[in-house]
């Protein structure tokens, strides 16, 4: 039987060595129950099965994990690994896996990281792979839990803003909680429909937008309200309009000649009057006053007014200067005193009133009025009189158009 045992293949031998006791029973067995053949072939049957299972445990595949096979949804997963060593090709020299946790990754070197995203059971399929091939453990069990609630937080509130009407607002939050929160923004604290995310915006303000907002942070946790920020809204500069035009001037020499302009717009507004085309120095204002004018300021008269969006130019209107009549020469007709009663006549002309006045002294600085003629119809004498004082007495005569 040695003999015969030397010629099995090198398989049945090994396992015919280390199987011996189950010959031993078997053979006994066999010899009890049947005839030496048979036994030897039953034997022959159970080795075989016997050696090929030991071969599978011989070339299996072993999985090591290390670390925590749990995590939370949202929190960084780090720490796990996996080594595979099959006992046919040894350490596997990298890795891959399936159906991992969304958000995890394996490395090469069998390292697990990485922030899971959703929660749930996951069966993982890690492979090893070595110099002779691939082999793949049995499923890893992950499982990602839901982080516990917690009621919402703001970080970073709202600041207030100024911005010139027309012009675009936005209006930010920052705010931490689990699950993350949702936004409400609140205007006046009633909510604006359809402001929901963290960032709100008006794509162009209006003078109606001005006035105070804030914005709630919410989850299942709890919610939190911002305090209020203002939203200050600067009018519009409006473009300055001529709403009441200088007007045309005659006015008497040595009289007041005033000319207007009426604007609406934005503040600041500037002035500037031209006379005949040419700067009126110091003329800066909405009115324009002469006084004591003369013959050579009659002629055009404009204004320029401007504000930082628009500048205008008013009509031009006319000054007219009416001068004063030259009446003369003439004399005094002879004075004429009775009762206490000085008279002198002087001729004049129809349309032209007369002033006349008089002093005491040639070095007196004012003339004293003493009477005013009317203007006459038609040209003629004016006779005027006056009391006898003690002393001489200066006249002199002044003709003013009407």
């Amino acid at each position: 039987m040695h003999s015969r045992l030397s010629r099995l293949p090198a398989l049945f031998l090994s396992a015919f060595l280390q199987l011996a006791p189950l010959l031993r029973v078997a053979s006994t067995e066999a010899t009890a129950v049947a005839s030496p053949l048979v036994a030897v072939l039953r034997w022959l049957a159970g080795a075989t099965a016997v050696a090929g299972s030991f071969h599978a445990v011989s070339a299996a595949t072993g999985l090591t994990f290390t670390g925590a096979n749990t995590g939370t949804n949202g929190v960084v997963f780090a720490g796990a690994r996996a080594s595979i060593v099959s006992g046919r090709y040894g350490a596997a020299l990298s890795y891959r896996a399936t159906a991992l946790p969304p958000g995890i990754t394996l490395s090469n070197q069998g390292a697990f990281s990485g922030r899971p995203t959703k929660s749930g059971i996951y069966k993982t399929i890690v492979t090893g792979i070595g110099g002779g091939g691939e082999y793949t453990a049995p499923a890893i069990t992950f499982t990602i839990f839901d982080p516990p609630p917690v009621a919402p937080v703001i970080t970073q509130p709202p600041a207030p803003l100024t911005v010139t009407e027309g012009q675009p607002a936005s209006f930010s939050v920052t705010a931490t909680g689990t699950p993350a929160p949702t936004f409400q923004w609140l205007f006046k604290n009633a909510p604006i429909q359809g402001a929901i995310s963290a960032q709100f915006q008006i794509a162009k303000t209006t003078l109606g937008s001005d006035g105070n907002y804030a914005v709630i942070a919410l989850n299942s946790a709890g919610s939190v309200t911002s305090a209020p920020v203002a939203l200050t809204i600067i009018p519009a500069a409006k473009p300055v309009a001529i709403t009441n035009q200088p007007l045309g001037l005659t006015v008497k020499e040595g009289g007041t000649a005033a000319f207007n302009v009426g604007v609406t717009g934005t503040a600041p507004i500037t002035y500037q009057w031209t006379f005949n085309t040419a700067t009126l120095l110091n003329e800066t204002n909405a009115t324009l006053t002469l006084s004591n004018v003369s013959t050579n300021q009659a002629g055009t008269y404009q204004v320029r007014v401007a504000n930082s969006v628009t500048n205008l130019l008013s009509d031009a209107v006319t000054l007219t200067v009416t001068p004063r009549p030259v009446v003369g020469p003439f004399g005094l007709g002879q004075p004429g005193v009775q009762a206490g009663l000085l008279s002198f006549s002087f001729p004049v002309v129809a349309g032209v009133a007369y002033e006349v006045e008089y002093r005491d002294s040639l070095g007196l600085a004012n003339w004293s009025v003493l009477t005013n003629v009317a203007p006459p119809a038609a040209a003629g004498t004016a006779t005027v009189t006056d009391t006898v004082g003690a002393g001489p007495r200066f006249y002199h005569v002044t003709a003013t158009p009407q």
